[in-house]
């Protein structure tokens, strides 16, 4: 849980290093049920992202979150409301169509573009350069894109 001061900053310490959270910020939702994972602690609590991003545990966190959310979207109900547009190894591209936008979680950098469908073709050709934090998730974009240039969205 991610907590707020009046004046906006978070309230919340890093689950890394302990230090009030700052932006950016990486956190996932509860995926690792087990208590008794090393892990488990760090399932549903935020980080610093340059504290993420440098975390030797990193990768494998990343790609336990990956495979979590693609276990997920494959089970009902959320094929229903975030159908599947295209997955690979590195890579889950979800729709979503109550609040039509797309989703690219990343197995790499175990984060969650979300992306406006009107906004999809802009960002494909170069926003997202501007919208993805430096290093590990920028890279996991860039390697993606022209996979990405590929996809056909569904009907309005």
């Amino acid at each position: 849980m991610i907590v707020t001061n009046e004046d906006g900053t978070y309230a919340s310490e890093c689950a890394l290093c302990g230090n009030p959270l700052t932006e950016p910020i990486f956190a996932t939702s509860h995926f690792i049920a087990d208590k008794s994972h090393e892990l488990y602690r760090f399932s549903d609590a935020a980080m610093h992202w340059d504290c993420y991003a440098g975390w030797p545990e990193q990768a494998r966190f990343a790609a336990m979150y990956f495979e979590a959310r693609l276990s997920a979207a494959e089970s009902d109900p959320w094929p229903k409301y975030w159908p599947v547009l295209w997955k690979s190894s590195g890579a889950l591209v979800q729709y979503g169509l109550a609040v039509n936008e797309i989703s690219v979680i990343l197995k790499k950098s175990g984060t969650d573009i979300r992306v406006a469908r009107n906004e999809w073709p802009r960002w494909l050709n170069g926003e997202w350069r501007c919208g993805c934090r430096p290093g590990l998730e920028a890279n996991a974009v860039r390697e993606l894109i022209p996979d990405l240039q590929k996809l056909s969205l569904p009907a309005k």
